[in-house]
């Protein structure tokens, strides 16, 4: 049994487990607080808790917290005159953005994820992340991406943060290889080249596209960088269009995944509208 509450992070005593109704479906438990904050945002979760994940609830409740501010009022978070709307923290915005991104993160991941707010300044946004091993020293954390860097991350047990960071600006290339169970993730840097082994195999596919949908802008990398090449990041998956007339072609089902994740981006603020459409072009041209 998980021994941290997978909402707050903070350790389960023998009274929160007297709730006996506080069962995660991905086996996360909350503890007696939390799980009193997530029946008021919706009473049936008193009886089905154990059928929802850890990403559901947090959803729930952050959209509580926004309907509470767009209309007092309406929300069980206002429906009590003895309760205080908390505000959104920066921790609550992060986890959002993994909410929006589909992340498929497990309980075990919580501590770092607590983590975040400490670590990503106030105007980063995550744009991907997964879970995975360190293969250099073979370390379990997170690994995950914003506008300007990639980091790994990993919360000891008894406290402290290890962590590797990988500014954009150094990385020459990101690539990636597929198994039947996992990905292996492989970050060339100028200073030497890391590797992750990532715990879903589709992950590795995201960073990738991540890097040719956001990073592949052209007149900013000359001004930064005259002698880069157009794409920080090459998917070993989908070979890099160049606007030859021999553009190498794709299934649909590749082409339109990415699609998908340059349309998340767009919605999330990383992309203009004309960084989409002209990535969008470029893809749509390998069809």
């Amino acid at each position: 049994m998980n021994t941290i509450c997978a909402l707050c992070g903070t350790p389960l005593t023998s009274t929160d487990m007297l709730v006996g109704k506080n069962k995660l479906a991905d086996g996360g438990y909350l503890c007696a607080e939390c799980f009193n904050k997530a029946i008021t945002v919706n009473r049936d979760l008193i009886n089905n808790l154990d059928q929802f994940y850890f990403a559901e609830i947090t959803g729930m409740i952050l959209k509580s917290k926004i309907d509470a501010s767009q209309n007092p009022g309406s929300s069980a978070y206002a429906g009590s005159n003895n309760f205080e709307y908390d505000a959104p923290t920066r921790l609550d915005e992060i986890k959002d953005q993994i909410v929006a991104l589909n992340a498929r993160l497990s309980v075990l991941a919580n501590e770092e994820v607590n983590e975040l707010d400490k670590v990503l300044d106030g105007d980063e946004k995550l744009v991907a992340i997964a879970e995975c091993i360190d293969l250099h020293s073979n370390r379990e954390g997170i690994i995950f991406s914003t506008q300007r860097r990639v980091i790994f991350m990993d919360k000891k047990f008894l406290g402290g943060v290890i962590k590797r960071e990988f500014t954009h600006q150094d990385i020459t290339s990101i690539e990636q290889v597929e198994n039947l169970l996992y990905s292996v993730l492989k970050i060339n840097t100028r200073g030497g080249v890391a590797e992750f082994k990532l715990h879903n195999k589709s992950d590795g596919r995201v960073f990738c596209t991540i890097g040719k949908g956001y990073f592949n802008e052209p007149e900013k990398q000359m001004s930064q960088q005259p002698r880069q090449p157009q794409s920080l990041y090459q998917s070993t998956l989908t070979p890099s269009s160049q606007g030859s007339s021999n553009t190498p072609k794709e299934s649909p089902e590749v082409i339109f995944e990415q699609l998908e994740k340059l349309g998340k981006l767009k919605e999330m603020g990383i992309l203009s509208e004309e960084e989409f459409s002209s990535q969008k072009a470029k893809l749509l041209q390998r069809l």
